[in-house]
């Protein structure tokens, strides 16, 4: 197949979904209680929204901002940014399995 959508190359939403739940679980890692041999599972994601698109030559910026944390779950709001545009958000749930 010659790309996603072939003859207009772009990011596939669902990866930047990926990219947001990483971040999450990244910052949830770096926490200073945090085992390092703990698995951290991507859980859910919800309101979820693409709002323009990211293409070839884009610098796609990740922000996330933690809702709330219990002992083995976090949420955390997302958003991703091109050309100081938001061009998606979502919030992301994560639990340390």
């Amino acid at each position: 197949m010659p790309g996603h959508v072939p003859g207009r190359p772009l990011l596939p939403g669902v990866l930047m979904i990926e990219a947001a739940a990483q971040l999450c679980s990244l910052t949830e890692r770096l926490r200073p209680e945090m085992d390092a041999e703990t698995f951290i599972g991507f859980i859910r994601c919800d309101d979820v929204i693409f709002r323009g698109q990211v293409v070839p030559g884009d610098t796609f910026y990740l922000l996330a901002k933690l809702l709330s944390r219990r002992p083995r779950r976090f949420t955390s709001a997302t958003q991703g940014i091109v050309n100081g545009s938001l061009v998606f958000e979502a919030t992301i749930t994560g639990m340390v399995m």
